[in-house]
């Protein structure tokens, strides 16, 4: 497995041809993505649902790994305009995002919904990025960690089969994602160690100690070594910064240096 992880959210970004382009700009930015087995950071995309076979034929000569930001629980059925893990799979992700702040609170998908995805992900054999963070006014009320700690209690009571290759976390403060303000790294760390500790409580300590932890939430060049030098952060989910290849690149090399 990776050392560390840098994923980019496109959320409702890119054109086909546009997320196309974006693959090729940043091979031509980071070469050693067509080496396999080249340095210790793997870089995931997240295209809409509309680009996520072409972005993954894009990247299918790279190491980049592909996803989709969305699933459904269910294989098939009557379920207009939701998309399964089959179809995600056959379409050539390996990856989900599970549980993101603006399906949570723009979208109305509760504890209980993100968590019969996250199962449906794992039981599938595809990497779940959970997403778990906190509103302002919860962090604000001294709630962060009680929210952060309902979120995870739902989603992972009853696991079996986790391991580090079928899920992470993404912490990512809901005031922090796309409004220019980020979280300090104390408050990211201790975060950060409280997720490991709950991690290590429901799956246990030998594989809840290798789940890679990520960070998102206004990360852009510059910011991102503050995060990455905490312990238990390994990896990244960036948005906005995600969108130009030459940004994510950078952020790339920054990774890279740690």
């Amino acid at each position: 497995m990776p050392k560390l992880w840098l994923a980019a959210n496109w959320k409702m970004n890119k054109t086909v041809s546009e997320g196309q382009a974006f693959v090729g700009r940043l091979v031509e930015q980071i070469p050693g993505l067509i080496k396999p087995g080249a340095g210790e950071v793997q870089v995931l995309i997240f295209p809409g649902l509309v680009s996520l076979q072409s972005v993954a034929t894009a990247a299918r000569d790279t190491t980049i790994r592909v996803g989709a930001q969305d699933c459904y629980f269910e294989a098939h059925g009557a379920f207009t305009g939701e998309v399964s893990l089959p179809q995600i799979k056959d379409a050539g992700g390996s990856a989900v995002i599970v549980g993101h702040s603006e399906r949570r609170h723009v979208i109305g998908e509760d504890n209980r919904l993100v968590a019969a995805k996250l199962r449906a992900t794992i039981n599938a054999g595809v990497l779940a990025v959970l997403c778990v963070g906190e509103l302002a006014e919860e962090r604000d009320a001294g709630g962060a960690f009680r929210v952060v700690d309902e979120q995870l209690e739902t989603a992972l009571a009853g696991l079996a089969g986790v391991t580090e290759r079928t899920l992470a976390v993404a912490y990512e403060p809901v005031w922090a994602i796309g409004s220019g303000r980020s979280a300090t790294v104390p408050d990211v760390e201790e975060m950060a160690i409280f997720i490991r500790e709950r991690l290590v409580e429901h799956i246990g300590e030998e594989r809840g100690k290798d789940v890679a932890i990520m960070y998102g939430g206004s990360v852009k060049p510059g910011n991102l070594s503050g995060y990455m030098s905490i312990r238990d952060i390994t990896g990244a989910l960036v948005g906005g910064a995600s969108l130009d290849a030459d940004s994510f690149a950078a952020l790339y090399r920054e990774m890279e240096g740690q």
